[in-house]
């Protein structure tokens, strides 16, 4: 992981704030290889094959953190941009007209992970009665973990496709805050997905 942060970031990579994240990745992604097979399933670590953990592609922890850690950016530039004066407030639902989202991607998003979210975390976790009483839980972790890689895929190829901060235009306000409003909803999602998995949300890569 070390290596892969000094390939993009050169010497920049130094001192405890890179460590830090250096090491919450580093976890995230053994645990996120982990929690991705079956319970049932044997799993194989080789430390010493190059490749044997998937740091790299669209799949695995980091490609899930890092997808988590850019809508931590798009807000913070968009908080920058209301210190500045360029952008308002996000007003409130009720004064945004949906209508003006119009890519379909947006709508995947919506229709194929905000909406079926809360049934996905209903059934990643239920309870089994064991003969003799007492209940077991039956916790299936790999299927959260595919649906945030599969999320992480579509939400990427949303992101740059689509430009979420527009110019500081009052006639593109509406639209930027539609987005915001889809986008918040879904940082929000990763941060709870990622929390049944019982890792971090990371605010930088």
């Amino acid at each position: 992981m070390k290596e892969a942060s000094e390939m993009k970031y050169g010497d920049q990579v130094e001192g405890q704030s890179w460590d830090d994240i250096i090491r919450v990745m580093t976890a995230a992604t053994v645990r996120f290889e982990l929690l991705s097979t079956v319970h049932t399933s044997p799993v194989t670590l080789d430390v010493h094959r190059e490749g044997s953990v998937s740091t790299k592609g669209p799949r695995g922890g980091v490609f899930v953190m890092y997808n988590c850690a850019r809508l931590h950016t798009l807000f913070d530039s968009y908080e920058r941009g209301v210190e500045k004066g360029l952008y308002p407030e996000i007003p409130d639902g009720s004064q945004l007209d949906f209508s003006a989202l119009k890519e379909e991607g947006e709508w995947l998003l919506l229709f194929n992970y905000l909406i079926p979210f809360s049934e996905l975390l209903d059934q990643s976790g239920q309870a089994v009665d064991c003969e003799g009483g007492g209940a077991r839980l039956n916790v299936k972790t790999e299927q959260m973990c595919k649906f945030l890689v599969s999320l992480s895929k579509d939400f990427s190829s949303y992101y740059n496709r689509v430009h979420v901060l527009g110019e500081p235009l009052p006639h593109l306000f509406n639209q930027m805050f539609c987005r915001l409003y889809l986008l918040r909803a879904l940082r929000e999602l990763f941060h709870t997905a990622l929390e049944t998995l019982n890792l971090p949300p990371v605010r930088q890569l």
